[in-house]
């Protein structure tokens, strides 16, 4: 290692005690510079930024003037849950109607059903032939 300089990463992983260990930063001036400036930058970063109390305050004050000017809370909110309540019961009513009773159905009867079925069944030509025909019928 003595060798070659440490890359960023190595100085990073360093920086987190997760990387090499030695006396690389010992020995070598340019990664030992280098060391310095990533361990400058870290304590720069790790400072709580500088704020002064006049400068809070005004932004305390900022905010008071905003909420007094928000608008007012309408009255109807307190009336949203009767309201709410309202809306549900209607549903309620409307869905827990009894269905309509079906109509009677327009069958002449139960032979004229059971004639039709067995003439489908009993016809050899598919159904979608029929159309079919009437394209080559010759007209009279």
């Amino acid at each position: 290692m003595a060798d070659r300089h440490w890359s960023d990463d190595e100085l990073v992983s360093r920086l987190y005690e997760v990387g090499p260990e030695g006396a690389h930063l010992k020995e070598c001036e340019h990664c030992a510079q280098r060391w310095r400036r990533l361990l400058a930058a870290r304590e720069q970063r790790l400072r709580a930024p500088e704020v002064s109390e006049e400068f809070l305050a005004e932004q305390r004050r900022a905010i008071y003037r905003r909420l007094d000017r928000a608008p007012a809370r309408s009255p109807s909110w307190p009336l949203a849950p009767a309201l709410a309540l309202a809306v549900m019961l209607l549903l309620a009513v409307v869905l827990s109607r009894p269905a309509p009773e079906p109509e009677a159905s327009l069958a002449s009867s139960d032979a004229q059903f059971f004639t039709e079925v067995y003439s489908v069944v009993q016809s050899t030509e598919p159904r979608a032939a029929g159309p079919l025909h009437g394209l080559f019928e010759v007209q009279q």
